[in-house]
């Protein structure tokens, strides 16, 4: 249960790193409930205003989106939808618009493939769908056989990235928090894991280029 502690506008832009005038555009905007008021131009907030202006900073700051589909995003949270309909509406937001008339049809076969055989119950056409066709025709087009080969090999590592990333936020005890932290996993995981791919590529290529005896390659 969500502690309502009662704050005043200085703290609540303290705690959640938004300053005054933007808390203010936000209300005007109807992105944020007002507040309790305590006189004629006073009022106090509390913790599910600041978890709504954290979650608004995770999608505007982090995320980078647009005020509309900030909310879009909001909107669907307040209409009390579950917390897998809500991760999915954010989840488009986060993909953006994919279009879909160039995507080649032996891609989308490949892809839906490697979903069938990993058993995943996905949305077939959602942004996420979309944008991992156009991958796979990106790379098909390339000629990049010698990744697009491995496909479900990089299925089963997104697999254990993404029971993850959900068994995480799952621990969230209000919904605004945990869409904050699907935003935010997504968004800064991203470098981290690049990075991290990075780093093991490097291992491998430095274990391929040693012989199994330990001597240095000529």
């Amino acid at each position: 249960m969500v502690e309502k502690t009662e704050m005043r506008m200085a703290e609540l832009a303290r705690r959640s790193g938004l300053g005054v005038p933007t808390i203010k555009y936000y209300l005007r905007e109807g992105l944020l409930d007002p507040g309790r008021l305590t006189s004629v131009n006073q009022a106090v907030y509390d913790t599910a205003h600041l978890e709504r202006l954290r979650l608004i900073r995770a999608l505007s700051k982090v995320a980078k989106l647009p005020l509309n589909t900030i909310r879009e995003v909001v909107q669907a949270i307040d209409a009390g939808p579950s917390a897998l309909d809500a991760m999915a509406v954010t989840q488009d937001a986060l993909v953006g618009n994919v279009a879909a008339e160039d995507l080649n049809e032996d891609a989308t076969a490949q892809l839906n493939r490697v979903i069938h055989a990993r058993g995943w119950r996905c949305q077939h056409g959602s942004p996420a769908h979309l944008a991992a066709v156009r991958a796979v025709t990106e790379m098909n087009a390339e000629d990049l056989t010698v990744l697009a080969g491995h496909l479900d090999d990089y299925a089963q590592a997104a697999d254990a990235v993404g029971r993850i990333d959900v068994h995480a936020v799952a621990q969230a005890s209000t919904l605004d928090e945990t869409i904050r932290g699907v935003v935010l996993g997504s968004i800064l995981r991203r470098p981290l894991l690049d990075a991290l791919v990075l780093l093991a590529q490097q291992h491998y290529a430095n274990e391929l280029a040693t012989p199994v005896d330990g001597a240095p390659p000529r």
